[in-house]
């Protein structure tokens, strides 16, 4: 192999991976062809292309996959083409195929949460990071400022990808924004990175980060720590893998999730959709995503806070029937004169709820002026009157008063609605505003 050749043809390379991926194809062919590689450059281009068939089919032999064929047959074809040649090989073969991989484990999220449960605070940021769905070289480079960011979550932050040179519109979520903030001052703040080391060899001499195999190897100490039976190769990529899974599974738009992620989209799309909003999309992926799983009460928790609220509400009942009896004691004044002067009132308190609850004055009004015309037609007592001003501040409190058509969630109050309302529970409401059966 003529070095100087090949160093010319790799310093035109910008990745030092793939520089490092096409030194091993070109071993490999050699290791086939038994002669240096540039004795092919006084070749046709039909002998160079018969050479490049057979060399795939050698590695077919050999047992490797598809995949691996794939990167291999591309080191001397990129190097026979920057020295000017066009080897002429049989597309029907197939060699730049591209096959879906069964040797990867299928990475769950109880799994990533398994190992958070055993990783420190830097091993936690980092699974954080690893939820994002970013490459390995991308986390290594991570700058600390680029998190050090402050405001309601989740938080807006955009991070360049170098493989395919695009930028990452992802986010800080609310879990993730707990453990960075615990986590940026134990760092060296001379230091400009995220996961910094303090370990450097002369090949590293001055590089104060974790490279991408020490990531991989925290990642690996992690998943044998938390005794993660793996089927496969469960690497730093199956992130990657799982991020786009579950927000397809989700309904998140194959351009939201590439975006989010770093995965370049066509141009001719990406004119279009570069700005959307992805901060919907983040939420629902987020809330799966999560190291640390909300917890849910149990049923014995949530039958105490039933009973708990049920006993309140009898005192509550008890207590109104006494007042309305001491008050129509102590005025001396008829069932129907108590309710004439409680219905204005009560009138008057329901249009100062529906200021604060900034619902229009209009509609605020004519749901209270409702209230007490339906109050006297029907002759409502007293004690009921108060109960249907407790219902209707509740729906005050609990619905927002939009239109339905234009929204689709909204509840619109009208008379009828209004006096359908007041002759049922409030539970019923809840479950079936509009009262149909």
């Amino acid at each position: 192999m003529d070095m100087a050749r090949v160093e010319d043809w790799l310093s035109a390379i910008p990745s030092k991976y793939t520089r490092k991926t096409y030194k091993s194809g070109l071993k490999k062919f050699e290791q086939f062809c038994q002669e240096p590689i540039e004795n092919l450059l006084s070749l046709s281009d039909e002998e160079t292309g018969h050479t490049i068939e057979k060399f795939y089919a050698w590695l077919k032999e050999k047992g490797h996959g598809q995949n691996t064929c794939r990167n291999l047959i591309n080191s001397p074809l990129q190097y026979l083409k920057y020295f000017g040649k066009n080897p002429k090989y049989r597309k029907a073969l197939g060699m730049y195929r591209t096959v879906l991989t069964t040797r990867d484990h299928l990475t769950t999220i109880s799994e990533v949460q398994e190992m958070a449960k055993c990783a420190d605070l830097r091993g936690q940021v980092l699974l954080e990071v690893f939820l994002l769905g970013l490459r390995v070289r991308d986390i290594s480079e991570l700058k600390w400022q680029t998190f050090a960011v402050n405001g309601k979550t989740p938080i807006s932050i955009r991070i360049y990808t170098k493989k395919e040179d695009v930028i990452a519109r992802t986010f800080i979520s609310e879990e993730f924004k707990g453990l960075i903030d615990k986590y940026l001052p134990t760092l060296d703040k001379s230091n400009p990175y995220l996961f910094q080391s303090k370990r450097w060899t002369k090949k590293r001499k001055g590089i104060q980060n974790l490279g991408t195999k020490q990531i991989e190897n925290i990642f690996k100490g992690l998943v044998k720590k938390a005794g993660i039976e793996t089927h496969g190769v469960m690497a730093w990529h199956s992130g990657r893998k799982l991020f786009l899974r579950t927000a397809t599974e989700l309904g998140v738009s194959p351009w939201s999730a590439k975006l989010m992620c770093g995965k370049s989209v066509p141009a001719s799309d990406n004119t279009y959709i570069y700005n959307v909003e992805l901060k919907p999309d983040f939420l629902k992926v987020s809330e799966v995503l999560r190291l640390f799983p909300k917890s849910v009460p149990h049923a014995s928790d949530q039958i105490k806070q039933l009973e708990d609220a049920m006993t309140e509400l009898e005192k509550e009942n008890i207590a109104l029937k006494t007042r309305i009896q001491v008050m129509q004691k102590h005025s001396g004044l008829t069932e129907k004169a108590l309710a004439d002067l409680i219905r204005p009132l009560l009138v008057q308190l329901l249009m100062e709820r529906s200021k604060e609850k900034g619902i229009p004055p209009f509609k605020g009004v004519f749901v209270a002026h409702s209230l007490g015309l339906a109050a006297r037609r029907r002759k409502w007592t007293s004690k009921e009157i108060i109960q249907k001003y407790v219902k209707v501040k509740e729906e005050m409190d609990r619905f927002h008063f939009k239109r339905a058509k234009q929204t689709g969630k909204g509840r619109e109050i009208d008379g009828k609605l209004l006096e359908t309302m007041l002759k049922r529970p409030l539970s019923q409401i809840a479950s079936n505003p509009s009262g149909t059966r």
